[in-house]
């Protein structure tokens, strides 16, 4: 009995072995089934990073540019479209940082250099003061201090030898001819000689062949202009002076700091040249015009220099501080501003708790210190990336999200082009529309294959179809339209080289997809194309009638760069 229990036992283990061992390799299964579903699911996607509208399944090349595509990473997800989200460790690597905008109540300074430069106001100049011959100069070198009075050279003068002998003549018979006397003694006075030169004069009896010449300014030479030997006429400059116990230090401010500076603002002054503590001056001149080619103007304060510290042509810096006016002025740092031509974005991270990132345009003011006034586009209280924007940008990119040069708000609004017929257009203006469009697509063609001759041709044939438009009852649109598209054909006309033919195609092109939307009854479908990378990446339309890209702003070296965004019918 207690063996047929045994044997019990033993069924009952095997039952129970066999039951647990189905269980598990079930499970087994529906793991490695989970783990190929999880892998599946995360296969990943390619895409361009020239043209992030390419996305594909595997890897390859892009159909547009024919650039590799690169792998999109998909390790977190965000709903927004113009929103995308990066890894902690992709945020540590990239040194992503982040600052919180705020109002701005707080003085910022702007900072200048410049040199300093003699006081024009105490600069005097030495002339001669009769014709003659320069014998002897004494003033050798710049810097040498000259006073008032003090003898600076000889001079050879015959014109001065005769004044001389006409007054001693004269003084022979003074008590007779008093008249004559003082008329030839104010002559050598109306020379400025002085009075002990004179009665010298009278004392020797004999007239001076080589005048000693004595200055009538005194200051720090900055300037020497003659030369021993020359002959120089009454009035020409022997050399220049200056006072240097006071000098000015003159800046250059650039266009975008000048509406910060005004007279009698004050200015902290300092040289690398000594370690002294800087001074504090006024503004005392802006200058009126800007200059064209530089684009500054000179900023002129005055320093008292009694200690003669401060030397002309010495390079100074100067820092000046600026109270805000507005007591909500917001002001972002410049290194989160990314340029794009036109357009200035900064990225800001709408979550607190999340390393979400996401595009904004923004209206940008004066440049005060490090920090841009911003006009629009960011609030208080907006945390904006700080450090590492173009990572986050070349991220945004690859992801196809909105970015520097990926803007899909701006693309959709410059290129709208539904048929508006706000301004119905008669036959014979739709005909000419239509001859115009024909020469601009023969225009495209050229530059397509880089000839710039025909090109130019073209250019000249189809600003005469666009002068047979009889603009007068055209509304203000259409005729600022036609107007741009005459200056840009004027200009493709002037100049055979390619680069700025293509820069002007891109104005021409800008006036067209306005132009096609007023035909009535395209005979063929129109394709509006875009190029990111025309322009210095700024981007650039142009109209075709062929889907298949021929990037004119290229031509071969880029052919088939660019993608279609819209259809006109």
């Amino acid at each position: 009995m207690e063996r047929y229990k045994k044997y019990g036992i033993y069924l009952v283990v095997l039952l129970v072995g066999l039951f647990l061992g189905y269980f598990l390799s079930g499970t087994s299964k529906e793991g490695n089934n989970s783990k190929d579903h999880i892998q599946h699911s995360q296969e990943s996607s390619y895409t361009c990073s020239m043209h992030p509208s390419v996305v594909q399944a595997g890897n390859g090349t892009c159909p547009i540019c024919g650039m590799d595509l690169v792998e999109i990473t998909t390790e977190n997800t965000v709903e927004l479209e113009n929103q995308f989200e990066m890894s902690e460790r992709a945020l540590a690597l990239a040194n992503i940082q982040t600052s919180i905008i705020s109002s701005d109540t707080k003085s910022n300074s702007i900072k200048i250099s410049g040199e300093i430069t003699s006081n024009d106001k105490t600069n005097a100049t030495q002339t001669t003061l009769f014709d003659g011959r320069l014998d002897k100069l004494e003033v050798n070198f710049i810097g040498e201090y000259v006073n008032k009075g003090q003898r600076i050279g000889t001079i050879y003068s015959p014109e001065l030898y005769l004044a001389q002998d006409k007054l001693l003549t004269s003084s022979s018979y003074k008590e007779t001819h008093e008249k004559l006397y003082a008329a030839a003694r104010n002559t050598l006075g109306l020379w400025k000689l002085t009075d002990k030169q004179i009665d010298d004069l009278l004392k020797t009896g004999k007239p001076i062949v080589n005048f000693p010449l004595v200055a009538d300014v005194s200051g720090t030479v900055t300037e020497i202009f003659a030369t021993e030997g020359n002959y120089f006429k009454q009035g020409d400059p022997l050399f220049k002076v200056a006072k240097l116990n006071s000098v000015w230090a003159v800046f250059q401010a650039y266009e975008n700091q000048i509406p910060f500076l005004k007279n009698g603002q004050e200015i902290v002054i300092s040289s690398k040249a000594f370690n002294t503590q800087p001074v504090t001056a006024k503004i005392s001149f802006i200058e009126p015009i800007l200059n064209r080619g530089k684009r500054i103007v000179s900023v002129r304060a005055d320093i008292d220099n009694k200690n003669g510290l401060w030397k002309p042509g010495m390079f100074v810096n100067a820092v000046v501080n600026i109270e805000n006016k507005e007591t909500n002025l917001i002001v972002v740092p410049k290194s989160a501003v990314l340029w794009t031509g036109e357009r200035s974005v900064v990225y800001i991270k709408p979550y607190a708790s999340k390393p979400v990132f996401e595009i904004a345009n923004v209206q940008l003011g004066e440049l005060v210190g490090e920090n841009y006034i911003v006009l629009d586009g960011l609030n208080i209280g907006d945390e904006v990336v700080t450090n590492g924007a173009f990572t986050i940008d070349a991220a945004a990119q690859i992801s196809g999200k909105k970015s520097m040069m990926y803007a899909r708000e701006q693309d959709n609004v410059m290129l709208n082009t539904h048929k508006n017929n706000s301004h119905v257009v008669s036959p014979e203006l739709n005909v000419k529309l239509k001859n115009s469009l024909n020469k601009y697509l023969a225009l495209k063609d050229e530059l397509v294959s880089s000839n710039s001759d025909n090109a130019t041709k073209l250019a000249k044939e189809l600003g005469s179809e666009i002068e047979l438009i009889d603009r007068k009852n055209l509304d203000k649109e259409f005729q600022s339209n036609i107007l741009a598209a005459l200056e840009a054909v004027d200009n493709i006309q002037k100049s055979n080289k390619l680069t700025v033919n293509r820069l002007d195609f891109k104005n021409l092109s800008k006036s067209f997809v306005f132009l096609i939307s007023k035909i009535d009854d395209l005979d063929n479908v129109v394709y509006v194309q875009h190029c990111p990378m025309a322009d210095n990446n700024s981007g650039a339309n142009w109209l075709s009638l062929e889907k298949a890209i021929k990037n004119p702003y290229f031509g071969d070296k880029m052919l088939t760069c660019g993608s279609v965004v819209k259809e006109v019918k």
